[in-house]
């Protein structure tokens, strides 16, 4: 009897595996699952894993856990597992990308931490690695934005007010927080408009918070820089003021002084240039005159006398000689300070 012995082939194990991820950022750790099969009693006896960048780069467990990738790249890891009949050993092989996955750091900075009611200011993101921003403007307007670099953002009222910015990509996001003092707006009053005569005065005051004062224009004021000043104007004029306070904020407000114009003119119908010292020189008399020209002439059309100021007068001489007494003629013509013009002629009587 003989006996024959078939030379047979067992069946090879099938080396299977899962990553919990297998896209990772630098330093995470991941844990592996053997899902390896075989048709040998008593199954898969043995795993050998390699973990190319990893920390273990090794391992004999079945589900190794926590391996861990310091570094951005991608990685080959590979399973070989015999099973019980001793079969030829099986291998897998996958893949771990490793990404440098930076979260943002969140920072800005602001044109002007200390502002006055009323003023706008511009903010300039300083953050890292960010790609979306969201601001929160408190007290603002507008209040929030999604600008990288925001600007003209107004505070209307007093306070301190936080500003936020939440800068984020897609691995995170950071938040930071700085605030704004908004300071009120000074008061200033300069007083109801006010209307007098052309050569009187007046005085401004104003009135309001403590502070620095000007006045402009500073034309005709006796101190522009003092809240209580006297105009003496020649015409109707208006002011502003200016209050500055310690935070330097400032307000300003009007005042008009009105110049009421008295356009008087005339010329005396006699004099007597003797020397007694009584109407011994023939003035033009007036108010309110801006240009005048007076033409004093005799009886044959000669011009013996003429001026174009009311100081200057005429003394009854003639290229140095008295004239005799007789009766002149006058012609003038004066402009007024409110630019109206006016002309006369008339009579004048010299006499000794």
């Amino acid at each position: 009897m003989s006996i024959n012995i078939n030379n047979c082939t067992l069946p090879q194990p099938i080396a299977n595996f899962s990553a919990s991820q297998t896209n990772i950022c630098e330093g995470n750790c991941i844990n592996f699952i053997d899902l390896s099969t075989s048709s040998a009693t008593g199954g898969i006896t043995a795993w050998s894993w390699t973990f190319n960048g990893g920390t273990p780069s090794t391992s004999n467990q079945q589900n190794p856990t926590n391996v861990c990738f310091a570094a951005a790249g991608t990685y080959t890891i590979s399973l070989t597992v015999t099973d019980a009949n001793g079969s030829d050993d099986s291998t897998m092989t996958a893949y771990i990308t490793v990404t440098n996955c930076t979260t943002p750091t969140a920072g800005f900075s602001i044109s002007d931490n200390e502002i006055c009611a009323g003023e706008c200011i511009d903010f300039t993101d300083m953050s890292t690695a960010a790609t979306s921003w969201l601001w929160t403007f408190n007290g603002g307007s507008p209040s929030t934005s999604t600008d990288q670099n925001p600007t003209n953002i107004c505070f209307g009222t007093d306070g301190v007010y936080s500003i936020e910015l939440i800068a984020s990509n897609s691995f995170g996001s950071d938040t930071i927080t700085d605030t704004v003092t908004v300071h009120p707006t000074p008061i200033v009053n300069a007083g109801s408009n006010v209307t007098i005569t052309l050569g009187n005065n007046t005085i401004l005051n104003a009135t309001g918070s403590n502070g620095s004062y000007s006045w402009t224009p500073p034309t005709w004021l006796s101190c522009p820089t003092c809240p209580s000043t006297t105009s003496t104007p020649e015409e109707t004029i208006t002011y502003t003021v200016i209050v500055v306070d310690s935070n330097g904020c400032s307000a300003s407000d009007q005042v008009t002084v009105f110049i009421e114009f008295e356009n008087v003119i005339w010329v005396p119908n006699i004099f007597s240039p003797n020397g007694d010292g009584s109407n011994d020189i023939l003035y033009v008399r007036g108010k309110g005159v801006a240009d005048l020209n007076f033409f004093v002439y005799d009886r044959w059309g000669e011009k013996v006398f003429e001026t174009t100021s009311l100081d200057i007068g005429w003394d009854g001489k003639f290229r140095g000689k008295d004239m005799n007494k007789a009766v002149f003629v006058y012609y003038l013509e004066a402009t007024f300070i409110d630019g109206s013009k006016v002309t006369k002629k008339g009579d004048v009587t010299l006499i000794r």
